[in-house]
């Protein structure tokens, strides 16, 4: 386990395996409570934000130059949490529970106060049946997809690479057309043809717009 001054980290167990990058870039806690957890951050990371895991078995990964800020919470056995390299978190919420994973590609950037969420931590229940209606499922999102302030991936959701959510949307079915922005509550496609770029200027080649594709 690596020792980070900025970094407050709760361990219960020597089972847990905690490689987080030593810098002064990386601050906030990290607390695991459980047997067989992994949380692996690759170099470069810049890192402001509370990780929580409850549970065993469970994997947390964060791929180089990443610039994570806002929370991850963990709870149950056997579930992953994926953030590829080169992605930037402004202010993001995660849930990951009820024996589900959160996919989150490469090339990524999250706005403020987004949330990727794999349950709805309560029960709605069919009054015919007695049956939960509002199951849980994973979440993938794909690689260079920008999702705008207070966008909710919710569960079973899922964003096609290449892509943009806008803000205050609310993703709860899976796409699969790429170079769409997704927008509304419940989010459809608004627009297609489209791809986005952390810079600001009047045209762009096509190697700039396709540059992350190179990292693949």
């Amino acid at each position: 386990m690596a020792v980070n001054k900025g970094l407050n980290i709760t361990n219960s167990s020597e089972s847990n395996e905690i490689v987080i990058p030593t810098s002064n870039k990386v601050r906030g806690e990290v607390k695991v409570m459980g047997e067989s957890n992994t949380i692996v951050a690759e170099s470069g990371l810049i890192f402001n934000a509370d990780i929580r895991i409850e549970g065993n078995g469970n994997k947390i990964f964060i791929g180089k130059n990443c610039a994570i800020r806002g929370q991850i919470l963990v709870k149950g056995t056997n579930q992953t949490v994926y953030i590829g390299y080169e992605t930037t978190f402004q202010s993001v919420y995660i849930l990951c529970q009820e024996q589900c994973d959160v996919f989150i590609g490469h090339h990524c950037m999250f706005s403020r106060n987004v949330e990727i969420r794999t349950t709805d931590a309560h029960s709605v229940i069919d009054l015919s049946t007695g049956e939960r209606v509002n199951k849980p499922k994973s979440v993938n999102i794909g690689d260079h997809v920008w999702v705008g302030v207070k966008g909710l991936i919710s569960k079973g959701g899922k964003v096609p690479s290449d892509s943009i959510v806008g803000a205050n949307s609310f993703v709860n079915s899976s796409f699969d057309e790429e170079n769409v922005i997704l927008a509304g509550a419940p989010a459809k496609v608004v627009k297609r043809g489209v791809t986005w770029h952390r810079s600001r200027k009047q045209k762009f080649s096509e190697d700039e717009m396709s540059f992350w594709k190179n990292d693949l």
